[in-house]
């Protein structure tokens, strides 16, 4: 009986090591592999600035040593960038059953996030991938580290819904500009986590592309557009898709051959949720490429309207009617109430063998409910006097400074024709090399002027509380291509001055702010100037944005 006992405890002795050693070579077997993936992933990060794939594979290494999300608070400000998304979270943080979650909510309604976007130094370009979060009402950034986030990206599209980011499409560029990368995938973030999700998509759903635009209307998020870039082929989208945030399902819209708004990218793109049963989309401009007979490219910028009624899901070409922005691209749109608030924008003109890159920083109203456009005046704090859109330059070739008569005509077109309030020119002569600078934009110091944000293009526009908040974009200053990251605001109920609330990194040189002061001399309105342009246009040239 003893030796059968001792015999069956010997066995078991003999199993349980042989488990021991089973389970340490599964161990060991793991850390092999994991290293051989690890040394993969090194190699696979080696390579030139022109290997999108070996800079995305180090951005995967650095992302992985990411353990857990951080909130850092009261970080500096995110480096200058545009195409950005500059998302607002009011009413999107959802209230819970802890303290932690209804304080979330609470203080939601003053935060924007800011996502991506890219900043060209001059000689190479930074796509980001970080995540900042912004109150508007203490003026502070926190940064969010989160695990396993989307690659790095710009103009990608992003909105907030019913506790959650989300994200799509977008663009990575190689910092020498060769190589481009255009992603078709769809995040979330989880706004109380901070946790990444990407969407497995079911069925067909959009391709790849940057530039496209979305709106959410009634739990339906709206996408249009954009265009597809690998630096070989290029390829501008007019196709529709509707994205159902309960189902999370991509549907697509529209037949060959149906009326509809052109292929582009950078376009408006707002809704009106009143107008309808479901509620109506409208589109204005945007920007594409058609090549000519001569297998040229061209860029061009169009300034055409369109409204899609979400009911039938069939688009109206509609009339500009009033006065609508002059034909541009890289303007800003934001709806406020029944109003539809748009920024800046570029337009490239091309004169023989020149190209004129015009900047704006004028505001124009489209009253939804009217159909009609009218140009945003801006007053300072307190004046009872007419206000005035900005300030405007124009310049004269070959000639010495305008006359009496051609100032004012000039001013009344600025005011009511819908013209810029202020024009950056730069020339360049086609073929790269840049020729003469006429104008560069500047900041219009205050001392009794109004206080204008510089003009730009691709803006960050926000608005919560009736507070027009802008943030960023570009424009042009001598022979470089500036990034902006500073800061404005202005109450779109009163329109009584604009406040600068981060001046950013960007420093005008001393003969641009001097060019701006002599602009806004020029701009100033006398009585008889009033009266020609009361004459000149009808009432219905109001521009206040008002409660109706």
């Amino acid at each position: 009986m003893g030796k059968g006992r001792d015999k069956k405890k010997k066995l078991q002795k003999k199993s349980n090591k042989g488990v021991s050693k089973k389970a340490h070579n599964q161990t060991k077997r793991e850390e092999l592999n994991e290293q051989k993936r690890e040394r993969r992933e090194e190699r696979a990060a080696q390579g030139g600035e022109d290997d999108i794939h070996a800079l995305l594979a180090q951005v995967a290494l650095h992302d992985k040593k990411v353990k857990q999300t951080e909130e850092i608070k009261d970080v500096d400000p995110p480096t200058p960038r545009c195409n950005c998304t500059f998302t607002p979270l009011a009413n999107h943080v959802m209230a819970g059953a802890s303290g932690q979650q209804n304080s979330r909510a609470k203080s939601a309604k003053h935060e924007v996030l800011l996502y991506g976007g890219e900043y060209f130094d001059g000689r190479k370009t930074y796509v980001y991938g970080d995540l900042y979060k912004l109150d508007l009402k203490k003026k502070t950034w926190t940064q969010i580290v989160a695990k396993k986030p989307p690659k790095p990206r710009s103009g990608h599209q992003s909105f907030a819904y019913k506790g959650y980011f989300y994200t799509f499409g977008g663009e990575y560029t190689s910092p020498n500009q060769k190589n481009f990368n255009h992603y078709r995938d769809f995040w979330r973030l989880d706004l109380t986590s901070y946790e990444w999700e990407k969407l497995a998509m079911k069925g067909a759903s959009p391709s790849a592309r940057s530039g496209h635009r979305v709106v959410v209307v009634k739990g339906k998020a709206i996408l249009f557009g954009g265009f597809y870039d690998t630096g070989k082929e290029l390829k501008y989208y007019n196709d529709l898709w509707v994205f159902d945030m309960e189902s999370l399902k991509w549907s697509t819209h529209g037949q060959p051959g149906q009326h509809c708004p052109s292929p582009r990218s950078g376009f408006q793109f707002f809704c009106d949720e009143t107008e309808g049963q479901c509620g109506k989309v409208y589109l204005y401009g945007g920007y594409s490429k058609q090549v000519d007979e001569d297998d040229e490219e061209h860029g061009v910028t169009h300034d055409d309207m369109w409204c899609l009624d979400l009911g039938t899901m069939l688009w109206e070409r509609i009339k500009k009617n009033g006065i609508c922005p002059t034909k541009r691209a890289g303007s800003t749109i934001v709806t406020h109430k029944k109003n539809a608030v748009a920024f800046g924008g570029v337009v490239d003109h091309e004169v023989e063998d020149n190209i004129y890159s015009e900047f704006f920083n004028d505001m124009f109203n489209f009253k939804m409910d009217k159909r009609r456009w009218f140009p945003m005046v801006i007053r300072n704090p307190g004046s009872k006097g007419p206000g005035i859109m900005g300030q405007t330059y124009v310049v004269k070739k070959g000639s010495a400074a305008l006359t009496k008569e051609e100032k004012a005509a000039t001013k009344i077109q600025a005011h009511f024709r819908g013209y810029s309030v202020r024009k950056a020119y730069k020339v360049y002569r086609v073929g790269g090399k840049v020729g003469e600078l006429l104008y560069s934009p500047a900041v219009v110091k205050a001392g009794g002027k109004v206080i204008h944000p510089p003009p730009r293009n691709k803006g960050s526009l926000v608005v919560l509380d009736n507070v027009l908040w802008l943030y960023g974009g570009t424009f042009e200053e001598k022979d470089r291509e500036v990034t902006l990251d500073d800061l404005w605001s202005i109450n779109l109920n009163k329109l009584d001055g604009w406040t600068c609330h981060e001046k950013g990194t960007f420093v005008l040189s001393e003969q641009d702010a001097d060019s701006s002061e002599d602009d806004d001399d020029d701009m100033e309105m006398d009585s008889e100037e009033l009266e020609m342009m009361s004459d000149d246009d009808d009432s219905s040239s109001s521009s206040c944005m008002g409660d109706d």
